[in-house]
């Protein structure tokens, strides 16, 4: 690296990277040997304006500390400062490449070697002064540095270097930044600064790292709700702190937060009886992003059982009062109380407050909305079942008791009938086994009620039982089987439509609990099952296809390991709808679709062929609701076995396809072409092809064209990805190899030239890498004995600045020439546009001249040439001639009577001036015969004259295709 040589020098790069990279052993690189290389190094430190070496340096500089903070921690640390110092006069470059490779060298630095020792150099900050000389503080101060305005390009890669600081170190010691967030704070409130996202990332993770208190004590909020500026600059900090914070005091929240809250409410209410009510609504606005900042201070609290009590009195009254607060105070506490599951501490200190928040929970919930949809009220149920769970049992015992009292009074309004029972379905994983016996006769009464809300409820609270969240539900419902079993199959025929969900998810977990063998059950169940797979609602159609697959399962655990009979037992009681209406047959098939699917593995070849022989029977049937249902178990056949599954029911499966009735054929043609494109996908287009009649030859001919069609553009599309991803990948200059393969590469002027791969990738293996020596003028002699004559070789031809020539106080043109003007020329010229519209109207006026074409409403401004030549003229050498060229028709037609107007023929530049016939021209098209797009073509009347236009061209071309072919048959 001595030598000075582009490529051995990038060679050495490449070396010294792969021995950080592969993270040797000590006996091998020793931490000592390491220091030392990196202090080699920093001779042979590139310009700082040469792109593809100084990305190289930076990034071996990046692996070497990062291998050294391996080896040794505080050896890494020691060597931060002056690399930090190399940073920060890289971000000074003029390159943008660089000031990126730098940025990220740093952030890189910061998480490899100071995170890993971030508790060791907290100790040591905390136990310096501010003013101390450690490595660390060397290095903030270096950073701090960064936000001088001399850095002005680079704040942005600053800015993230300061989030990553942050990130590594604010949670231990966060005093030592506080001079960074308040310059940090400045930089943001000056005047059209352009890095406020980066900047509104690093203080967020300075807020993240440690805490609102620290934040705020380096940048104040700057708003006290008296006397504020309306402006308020600093409201910034609002949204910040709302996006980050979590993992802090809640106490800072009650002791800093909620007194402001309530000044900024207080003096929104002054200025509203005030009738200012652009200030009221701004501080009304203020205290609600206040209110915002809760989520977060409630996202793992680190003092929630000191801090809570404080605070608690204020939350229930706000869920109580204030509508406007309702929902994030409800969205705080389901934070608390579903992060805090872990620690007992928390969940007692926060179930000690459910006897004061769930009464307040129930009122609003069971208060009828004032709006036809509430959103909030289903926001209050989420709330009350996530207190439920660190609430006592004896307690919701009691509610429950409540409850069941308040539904037996006589002038209870509809709605909150059903808020009730939502408040008992919420209940019951909690209650013991008496209280479930009550609830199910509660819910049991109601099964075949004619009110369709509550007979859903029933429903809901049945359901809820029978899925065994807890060990008394289990036990209840073992208990209690039969009874729950005869009240499903006796309230079968008055369930409604908006029920059938609840009731089947029921039978769903009934039949997953039953261990012995229920024929009788299972043959009640199984026409529903199969009903309900036509169901309007989505929500009943999947839970009919889940109790399908849940009773199939029961079938094969109750079999004792006789899958194939039970499985056959099975098919055949479902298979039973297809002797039923045209309806019920439809249903069935999908039924038959949904546990094929499920059981194919199991299923017995002669089972298959059963079920396949009467689909392929209902493919032919005049009925549109059964040939649908036989297309989607076709559809669902084909998709899900292999071929050699199919083989030999394809015979049989293409006669019932191509032997469909007219109209079903024509109606459902997509429905069919889908299963003839998946049949094609798995036999081939010839084998389908041989056995199809000649009605669907055409269609899949078609097929046939689109299978390639789309695979040709799927091969295509996968070409050009991968070309993407390459030039991405060429494009980008993250690895060592490629930043020193960059490093031989040629001059940026002659890189701007567009050329093909193949030639510069010639041209690099002839001409070999480049260098240039950089000097600063006549008196910067590069003295090549000195070390740091290296920064003078650069890969990357450096930019001459041009001298900056004296201003003389007269403009020149670009010759040399003076260019001298009037004064009182340019005395008007520092006027206003204003002040010399006004003087040429009335020059105009008065003199009676159109001055710049009054008609173009307002727009009469004229240099101070045009001025000059209508006052007499001027001869000045200097004035520039009109560039205005005559030509075209009306009053921009030449004047000179020598030369008429004339329009030109289309495709007359293309004659030969020497020879007949056209000839072929540099940079032009083909001389073929291009006619002029022209909308007065269109019109009737003149056709004849638009015809013979074209005549001769016709002629020509007719005369020329005759040579052609003679001269071709001559040869």
């Amino acid at each position: 690296m001595t030598l000075s040589n582009v490529l051995v020098t990038a060679a050495g790069m490449q070396s010294l990277h792969s021995l950080f990279a592969a993270s040797p052993k000590p006996e091998c690189l020793s931490a000592a040997l390491n220091a030392q290389i990196i202090n080699a190094l920093y001779d042979y430190q590139p310009s700082e304006n040469d792109v593809q070496p100084t990305q190289a340096w930076l990034v071996v500089m990046e692996t070497a500390h990062i291998n050294l903070a391996r080896l040794d921690s505080k050896l890494c640390i020691n060597h931060l400062p002056r690399l930090f110092s190399a940073g920060m006069v890289c971000l000074l470059s003029q390159k943008t490449e660089i000031t990126s490779a730098a940025g990220k060298m740093l952030k890189a630095v910061i998480v490899g070697c100071v995170a890993p020792a971030s508790a060791t150099l907290g100790v040591q900050l905390q136990t310096t002064g501010t003013g101390s000389t450690t490595p660390l503080q060397k290095v903030l101060r270096a950073l701090e540095s960064g936000l001088g305005y001399q850095f002005h390009a680079a704040w942005g890669f600053v800015l993230q270097v300061f989030a990553a600081m942050f990130q590594s170190l604010g949670r231990i010691c966060p005093a030592a930044f506080q001079k960074s967030l308040s310059a940090i704070a400045e930089l943001r409130d000056s005047v059209r600064f352009a890095y406020k996202g980066e900047l509104d990332h690093a203080v967020g993770c300075a807020v993240r790292a440690m805490g609102p208190r620290e934040v705020l004590a380096a940048i104040p909020l700057q708003i006290t709700g008296q006397s504020d500026d309306l402006d308020f600059p600093r409201s910034w900090l609002l949204p910040v702190i709302r996006d980050n914070v979590q993992e802090t005091e809640l106490g800072f929240f009650t002791s800093y937060f909620l007194p402001l809250a309530a000044k900024l409410r207080l003096r929104s209410l002054e200025l509203s009886d005030q009738q200012n009510i652009v200030a009221s609504k701004t501080y009304e606005t203020l205290q609600l992003q206040i209110w915002s900042l809760l989520p977060g201070f409630c996202t793992r609290p680190t003092d929630l059982a000191i801090s809570f009590k404080g605070i608690a009195k204020v939350l229930g009254t706000a869920i109580g009062e204030r509508d406007d607060l309702r929902m994030e105070v409800m969205a705080s506490l389901r934070k608390l109380i579903n992060q805090g599951k872990g620690s007992e501490e928390s969940c007692d200190e926060l179930g000690r407050f459910s006897k004061n928040f769930l009464p307040i929970l129930f009122n609003q919930f069971t208060t009828e909305p004032t709006v036809a949809k509430d959103l909030s009220k289903q926001a209050v149920l989420e709330t009350i079942k996530c207190y439920f769970q660190i609430t006592d049992k004896q307690s919701i015992a009691t509610y429950c008791e409540k409850c069941q009292e308040r539904l037996q009074e006589k002038d209870i309004t509809a709605y909150k009938r059903i808020a009730l029972h939502d408040l008992l379905i919420g209940m019951l994983p909690y209650l013991e086994c008496e209280q479930l016996r009550q609830v199910f006769k509660l819910a049991v009464q109601n099964l075949e009620v004619r009110d369709r809300s509550l007979q859903k409820k029933s429903y809901r609270m049945l359901e809820e039982i029978c899925a065994g969240r807890s060990i008394q539900s289990r036990e209840f419902v073992r208990a209690n089987l039969p009874d729950i079993q005869q009240a499903l199959l006796k309230s079968l025929s008055t369930s409604s439509p908006s029920s059938k969900a609840p009731r089947l998810r029921c039978l769903v977990n009934i039949f997953q609990v039953l261990e012995s063998r229920q024929d009788e059950f299972l043959l009640a169940v199984v026409p529903e099952a199969i009903l309900c797979t036509k169901e309007i609602a989505e929500k009943a159609r999947a839970a009919s296809y889940a109790l399908l697959v849940e009773m199939g399962n029961s079938c094969i655990r109750w079999s004792g390991g006789e899958t194939d009979c039970a499985l056959e037992e099975y098919f055949k009681m479902v298979m039973a709808g297809l002797a039923g209406s045209p309806q019920m047959i439809g249903a069935t098939l999908l039924a038959l679709t949904r546990i094929m699917y499920q059981f194919k593995d199991q299923m017995s070849s002669a089972m298959l062929a059963a079920v396949l022989e009467d689909v392929c029977l209902l493919l032919r049937s005049r009925s549109r609701e059964v040939v649908k249902g036989a297309l989607a178990f076709t559809k669902v056949l084909v998709a899900s076995y292999p071929v050699t599954t199919l083989a030999q029911h394809l015979k049989p499966l293409m006669m019932s396809l191509t032997s469909m009735k007219d109209d079903c054929h024509h109606h459902f043609r997509f429905k069919s072409k889908e299963v003839y494109t998946k049949l094609v996908k798995k036999f081939g287009h010839e084998t389908i092809y041989g056995m199809a009649s000649d009605s669907i030859r055409k269609q899949l001919g078609n097929i046939r064209k689109t299978l390639e069609r789309s695979k040709k553009k799927h091969d295509d599309k996968e070409d050009s990805e991968s070309e993407d991803e390459k030039e991405k990948f060429k494009t980008q200059t993250e690895s060592i190899d490629e930043l020193l393969r960059d490093s031989d590469s040629e001059p940026e002027e002659n890189q701007k030239v567009k050329r093909s791969k193949v030639k510069v990738a010639e041209k690099k293996k002839v001409t070999g890498g480049q260098a240039w020596l950089h000097e600063g003028g006549d008196d910067d002699i590069t003295d090549f004995m000195d070390v740091s004559a290296s920064k003078k070789v650069m890969a990357t031809k450096p930019i001459e600045k041009k001298k900056a020539q004296a201003d003389s106080g007269f403009k020149t043109a670009p010759d040399g020439r003076l260019i001298i003007t009037e004064s009182s020329e340019d005395e008007a010229g520092d006027e206003s546009d204003d002040n010399d519209d006004i003087i040429e109207l009335l020059d105009a006026l008065e003199k009676g001249r159109d001055t710049g074409k009054v008609r173009d409403t307002g727009k009469i401004k004229q240099n101070k040439k045009r001025k000059l030549e209508d006052l007499g003229g001027s001869d000045d050498e200097g004035a520039s001639p009109n560039k205005y060229k005559a030509g075209g028709g009306g009053i921009h037609r030449d004047l000179d009577q020598k030369k008429p107007f004339r329009k030109p023929a289309p495709g007359a530049e293309y004659r030969a001036k020497k020879a007949d016939g056209d000839v072929k021209k540099k940079g032009k098209l083909d001389p073929y015969a291009y006619v002029p797009l022209d909308f007065r073509s269109l019109n009737k009347r003149k056709q004849m004259k638009v015809k013979g236009q074209f005549s001769n061209l016709v002629k020509g071309a007719k005369k020329g295709a005759a040579k052609g072919k003679k001269a071709k048959r001559k040869s």
